[in-house]
């Protein structure tokens, strides 16, 4: 069981290098991308919950989980934009800025951590969450409406939290659930 964790991170990786090669070779349909997209929103869920119930949430399965789950994403942007580019096109502003806040925080990450940060913090849940709708919203029934707005928003804010747990904390943790929390573990401890 201890293994399972990065088994389920594995397999992530593997829904993101399908997506990779359906975008390369042709042949994406909705629903295809659909059941790739459902093992990664499982697998990223899981693959927490197994690891802090086994102990097992170590610095490592965690920035690798957070490496795997921005790929992946990253990934189903780029199949969006062959399969559905006008829903893109429709939100152009909000996914820049959603992606140019990403691309500031991994910087910051890197020079200050040399690694992915992997706080998994509750505005990263929820822009999983909303993702996850958006997703579904498109691919399994090709409505657009404000649901990829509303996760870019939801990524955006999620970001900017990371950007703030980043610079607040003064030497690397994982798994830190809000900007308060970082800022509570900057704080020395108080003496008895």
């Amino acid at each position: 069981m201890r293994s399972v964790p990065w088994f389920l991170v594995a397999a992530r990786g593997a829904a993101g290098l399908a997506l990779a090669a359906g975008l390369v070779a042709g042949g994406l349909t909705d629903r295809r991308v659909l059941s790739l997209f459902a093992i990664a929103f499982l697998t990223d869920y899981f693959d927490g919950v197994i690891a802090r119930a086994q102990g097992v949430a170590t610095r490592r399965l965690r920035q690798a989980d957070s490496l795997v789950d921005t790929l992946f994403y990253l990934v189903l942007a780029a199949v969006t934009q062959r399969l559905h580019g006008d829903v893109l096109r429709r939100h152009v502003t909000a996914l820049a800025v959603c992606l140019g806040t990403l691309a500031a925080w991994t910087v910051l990450d890197l020079v200050r951590w040399r690694a992915a940060a992997g706080f998994h913090s509750w505005s990263a849940k929820l822009f999983a969450a909303a993702l996850g709708v958006w997703a579904v919203a498109l691919y399994g029934f090709g409505a657009d409406g404000p649901w990829l707005v509303l996760a870019c928003a939801a990524g955006t804010v999620s970001h900017l939290e990371g950007i703030a747990i980043s610079c607040t904390l003064r030497r690397h943790v994982t798994d830190v659930p809000t900007w308060p929390h970082a800022l509570r573990l900057r704080r020395p401890p108080e003496s008895p």
